[in-house]
């Protein structure tokens, strides 16, 4: 009986450090890919998706938005064209943000 008892608390332990190598391998692996994700940020961090070139910031209408040096193009982060779209309601936005694009050459 003593035997029982000692071969259950055994198996207890053992599933218990099983249990714990689990979740510190699971944050292991989260810390891994967080270090990877910020690695390619980095790594990407404002660069062209066009050509490679590096992005400079311009303003236009109180918005900050991404000019490449290389190719000219445009870009913008994630609810910036909404910013721009409000700003639309005023008389000849087009021309207004064609022309603050060309002055920054």
């Amino acid at each position: 009986m003593a035997d029982t008892k000692r071969e259950q608390e055994e198996k207890y332990f053992a599933e218990q450090e099983l249990k714990k190598r689990q979740e510190y391998r699971k944050k292991i692996n989260a810390e891994k890919e967080k270090l990877k994700a910020e690695g390619l940020k980095n790594e990407h961090w404002m660069k062209c998706p066009k050509c490679g070139q590096d992005l400079e910031e311009i303003g236009f209408a109180d918005v900050m938005v991404d000019k490449c040096k290389g190719c000219q193009g445009i870009w913008l982060d994630h609810g910036e064209l909404e910013l721009l779209l409000e700003g639309r309601k005023s008389k000849g936005f087009i021309s207004r943000f064609l022309s603050s694009v060309s002055d920054k050459d």
